[in-house]
């Protein structure tokens, strides 16, 4: 098989929660081009649904190696991080996204949700927001934002 059948035998048993033989698809494919980011990405995020964080990472690593200014890749690595509370890690590789494309609402969501959890709410608050002005349909950043705002609200009637 190609590289590209590869791919969408293991992007099709993904969908089928398939994981393993996924990852077997995507090793193959990483076999024929190992050359490629993509392949790097979907074993990485796959590595992480199996729970397989550092072996993700390192994945996502290579797939930065191939190409650093990949926002997705840089993305799908703070998304792993973020599943295992590595805030500051995740944190980091958000500011990578959200610096390449700042007209992404998720990567502002997400961005936003890491400060939260690292207690910088102010700051997650102008996350949050940015992500409401590239899309205000979004539920979820209407009922985050709101839960950070009464953190917000809750540090400063302790400061007094």
């Amino acid at each position: 098989m190609e590289f590209d059948e590869l791919m969408e035998k293991g992007n099709q048993l993904r969908k089928e929660n398939k994981y393993e033989e996924a990852l077997d698809a995507y090793q193959a494919a990483l076999k024929a081009d190992k050359r490629r980011p993509e392949a790097w990405n979907m074993k990485a995020s796959t590595l992480g649904l199996l729970g397989q964080t550092d072996e993700a990472i390192e994945c996502f690593d290579r797939s930065l190696e191939l190409d650093f200014e990949n926002e997705k890749t840089w993305f799908l690595k703070g998304m792993t991080l973020f599943a295992v509370n590595r805030f500051n890690e995740a944190d980091s590789c958000f500011d990578k996204a959200v610096n390449a494309d700042p007209h992404n609402p998720v990567y502002w969501k997400y961005k936003g949700m890491v400060l939260s959890q690292l207690n910088q709410n102010a700051d997650a608050l102008k996350c949050l927001d940015n992500a409401l002005a590239l899309n205000p349909e979004d539920d979820a950043v209407l009922v985050f934002r709101h839960t950070v705002i009464e953190a917000l609200e809750k540090e400063e009637k302790e400061e007094k």
